[in-house]
C-alpha cells in the first residue's frame, strides 16, 4: 500500500493551529518563540510578540550565522532593523547590518554602521574592530585597517583569520616582510592553515626567496586540498554558503598559479 505524504500546506495549518492553541494558555513571548520554531514566519512571530532579542534570532537565522539557517540577506537586514526599532541598544545589530552592507560592497554604509556599533558599545564586542579593519582594507585605507586588526588581535591573539587579514593588508601595501611575519605568527596557533601558508608563500615570493616560497605554497596546496565546503563557510561566515565550492576552487587555482610562476622563474 502506497504511503500518502502530508502536504506542506496541511503541516503549516496544523502548526498554526498549535500556535493559536498555545496562545490561550501561555505568555505571548513563549507563543512567539514557538511560532518561529514551528512556522519560520518572521512577520507572524513579531506580530505576536515584537521583541528585539527574537528579531535578532530571526536575523541571524537568515544570515545563516550558525550554518543551519536559510540564507537571505534582505530578510536578515529587515530583522536586524526591526530589532533596533524595538531597542536601539541591541548589542550587535549595527555590527550585523555593517556586515551585510560589506557583503553587498556598500563600504560607505558599512563603515557608518560599524562606527555606530563601536560608538554605542565600545569594546564590549571586539569583533567590530575586526569588521572595521576589513571595511577599511577594502576602501584601501590601509593605515586605519592595520590599527583595527592590531586592536582585535590584542584581544584574541590566537585568531588565525585576523593574522591572515592583517598580513593581507601589509601585502597590499608592499610590506612583504611584515606580511610574512604576521602570517607566520598565525601559524604558531594554526600550523596547517592553508590561508596562512599561502600568505607566507606569496610574501616570500615577492621577497625573492623562491625556494622557501615554493615550499610554503606546496604546503598551502596540500592543506587546501583537504578542506571541504563546511571548512570554507566557517572561514567566511555570513557569505552565501552556495559559493563555498567556487571559493575553494579559486583558492586552489590561485595557489597553483603562484607555484607555476616560481617554477617558471627557476627554468
Amino acid at each position: 500500500m502506497k504511503e500518502e505524504k502530508v502536504s506542506p500546506v496541511v503541516i503549516t495549518v496544523i502548526a498554526l493551529m498549535i500556535v493559536l492553541g498555545l496562545a490561550a494558555f501561555f505568555k505571548k513571548e513563549e507563543v512567539a518563540r514557538v511560532s518561529w520554531i514551528l512556522l519560520k514566519n518572521p512577520e507572524l512571530s513579531m506580530r505576536i510578540y515584537p521583541n528585539a532579542e527574537l528579531a535578532m534570532q530571526i536575523g541571524n537565522h537568515y544570515f545563516n550565522t550558525d550554518g543551519n539557517g536559510n540564507y537571505n540577506l534582505a530578510k536578515a537586514r529587515a530583522a536586524f532593523e526591526k530589532a533596533l526599532s524595538i531597542d536601539s541598544m541591541v548589542p550587535d545589530a549595527w555590527h550585523q547590518l555593517a556586515r551585510i552592507d560589506f557583503l553587498e560592497s556598500n563600504f560607505g554604509g558599512a563603515l557608518e554602521k560599524i562606527n555606530t556599533q563601536i560608538e554605542l558599545h565600545g569594546n564590549s564586542f571586539m569583533a567590530s574592530y575586526y569588521m572595521r579593519g576589513l571595511i577599511y582594507a577594502y576602501r584601501k585605507e590601509f593605515g586605519d585597517a592595520e590599527k583595527d586588526f592590531q586592536t582585535y588581535i590584542a584581544s584574541d591573539k590566537k585568531n588565525w583569520a585576523a593574522h591572515n587579514d592583517l598580513a593581507w593588508v601589509y601585502f597590499e601595501e608592499g610590506k612583504y616582510a611584515e606580511a610574512k611575519k604576521v602570517a607566520q605568527n598565525g601559524l604558531l596557533f594554526n600550523a596547517n592553515n592553508p590561508w596562512l601558508w599561502n600568505m607566507v608563500g606569496i610574501s616570500l615570493m615577492n621577497l625573492g626567496k623562491l625556494d622557501a616560497a615554493h615550499a610554503a605554497l606546496l604546503k598551502a596546496l596540500e592543506e587546501v586540498r583537504v578542506l571541504d565546503e563546511n571548512d570554507w563557510h566557517r572561514a567566511y561566515p555570513g557569505n552565501n554558503p552556495l559559493l563555498a565550492s567556487q571559493g575553494l576552487m579559486k583558492m586552489r587555482q590561485s595557489i597553483e598559479f603562484n607555484i607555476g610562476i616560481i617554477v617558471g622563474k627557476r627554468l
